[in-house]
This record gives C-alpha cells, sequence and structure tokens, in this order.
C-alpha cells in the first residue's frame, strides 16, 4: 500500500490523501472509493475511521482509495461561493471524481460517509451516474409505525427512565445534551437531525431513481433511539423495490461515531466486504 497527500484544484485546493495497493494488487483501475468528512471533523474521521477504513479497503479489496476535506475544513481552506453547504460539497465531490478520472482514468466511484458525509454521498450519486455504489452510516430513514410502538413501550417498561422523568420534574436531575456525555467539544458534535431531514417521500423518490439505476447501496445503521430494529429502512421505504442492490446492517450497541474498538471493527470489516463482493460485480469492460 502506498499513500500520497494530493491538492485537487489550482485556486483553495482540496487537501486529500490517495491511497493505492501495491504493485501488481490492483483489482480493478476503473473504480476508486472516495470517503467524505462527517460533519466538521477532517478526513482522519472520528476515532481514526476513515484513516483505518481507507487502508483496509486498499489492502484487502485491491481498491485506490481518497479521503479529502471539503473546503472549510481540517486542511483544505474555506472557499467563496454563493452554493449552500449541501450543493457545494456535492460540487466538491464531483471536482474530486474530474480529477482522478483525468488523473489516474478511474470512470466509477464508490462513496463511503457517515451521517452529513451519507447525505452527501446520496446527493451525488443523484447527479452524477459516475457513482457505482454507496456506503452510508447513519443515512436518510425516518421513524415507522413499528419503530414509534418500540420506541415508547421501551420507555414506559423502564423504571429507570420513570426515575429520571421524576427527578428532572423536582429540579434534581440535570439533563445532559450528547455533546457533554461524549466528551466531545459541542462544535464538533454531530448527530442525526431528523428534524432536518428532508420529506420522506424525496428521498424515497431518490432512492427509486438510484435503484432503478442499480446502485449499489449499503446502509449501517448504530444504535438511536430513531433507528429501532433491523428492517426499519426497508419498511420506511417500502414502496422501493430494491432487490439485490440493497445491504442493511444494524449495530444497536454501537455508538453513531462508533466510539469502541470492537464496534469500529466490526463495521469497517462489513464495509471492506461489501466494497471488494460488490467491485468483482462490476462489468470489466
Amino acid at each position: 500500500m502506498r499513500e500520497q497527500v494530493v491538492m485537487v484544484g489550482d485556486d483553495r485546493p482540496l487537501v486529500g490523501v490517495f491511497c493505492e495497493p501495491k504493485a501488481g494488487e490492483l483489482a480493478d483501475p476503473r473504480t476508486a472509493v472516495i470517503l467524505l468528512n462527517s460533519g466538521v471533523i477532517h478526513r482522519v474521521g472520528s476515532c481514526r475511521l476513515t484513516v483505518t477504513l481507507a487502508r483496509a479497503i486498499s489492502e484487502r479489496s485491491g481498491l485506490s482509495t481518497f479521503r479529502f476535506d471539503f473546503s472549510g475544513i481540517g486542511d483544505s481552506e474555506p472557499r467563496r461561493g454563493t452554493l449552500t453547504a449541501d450543493l457545494a460539497a456535492v460540487e466538491e465531490v464531483q471536482e474530486v471524481m474530474n480529477y482522478l478520472s483525468n488523473w489516474k482514468q478511474f470512470d466509477r466511484f464508490i462513496l463511503y460517509g457517515l451521517c452529513s458525509g451519507a447525505f452527501a454521498a446520496y446527493r451525488t450519486a443523484l447527479e452524477d451516474p459516475r457513482v457505482v455504489a454507496t456506503a452510508q452510516l447513519d443515512g436518510y430513514c425516518y421513524m415507522t409505525t413499528k419503530s414509534y410502538l418500540i420506541h415508547y413501550i421501551r420507555r414506559l417498561r423502564s423504571p429507570a427512565r420513570w426515575l429520571k422523568f421524576v427527578l428532572r420534574k423536582l429540579g434534581l436531575l440535570e439533563q445532559k445534551r450528547g455533546a457533554d456525555l461524549s466528551g466531545i467539544d459541542e462544535r464538533y458534535f454531530e448527530v442525526p437531525d431528523f428534524a432536518s431531514y428532508p420529506p420522506k417521500a424525496e428521498v424515497a423518490e431518490g432512492l427509486e431513481k438510484l435503484n432503478q439505476r442499480n446502485l449499489q447501496m449499503l446502509y449501517v445503521f448504530m444504535g438511536n433511539e430513531h433507528y429501532r430494529y433491523p428492517e426499519q429502512f426497508s419498511d420506511c421505504f417500502s414502496s422501493v423495490r430494491f432487490g439485490d442492490n440493497l445491504k442493511v446492517i444494524h449495530r444497536p450497541q454501537a455508538s453513531h461515531i462508533l466510539s469502541e474498538p470492537h464496534d469500529r471493527h466490526t463495521v469497517v470489516d462489513a464495509i471492506v466486504d461489501w466494497v471488494r463482493t460488490t467491485s468483482r460485480a462490476l462489468p470489466s469492460a
């Protein structure tokens, strides 16, 4: 495996690290995996997840990978423009894809992202047919009737929750936010914000388009109070007949940022296996 720092663009370039397999071990010269930022965390990723995953894919799947910082994050300087952050992210991913196409002749890409990185991967896939697969961690999903029932029944059956509720009402217990509990500075703390999600029907329509294009999709959901059971994604988007285009993994004990080494290794292994299987099924010409 060989790594090198790469600057994409002449004016205020995007800074990234290109990782490629050893000579003779490149499994697919046409396909590269691009790993996207989560929130304002730079390309190393939370708990070095992105570095670990990028190297594991190159070593064990035989694919080149590129992890980079969006403008204004990490080593990439801010860029001035009128685009929203969401649109700018798609534009910058496409800029990276264009650069890698010209430099290494890649013509198809697998996009990986956690949380906001997953959303960027989804939006880019909608805009660019060169994206043949996406691996999304805690991507878009919505509550279903079953998840609401599980959510509230567990709360009602929990004596500890009733005790905390009473203590909070009496002013005897301070309610801590996720940033307080994690030990991460709040400005760097990102959790799924369901209130800001696009309408469910809009995402369902997008997924239908991607499914008709035979985009391969891996969704990994960690433990949170909104994703409650393994089949929730399929139930949520039941109008989309994914068939073999979709794989969903649910890790209910894992934290959103995969802070525990065991959970991190398990998810990395699952993604690497999926990438290897997916890339080998792509047409060779």
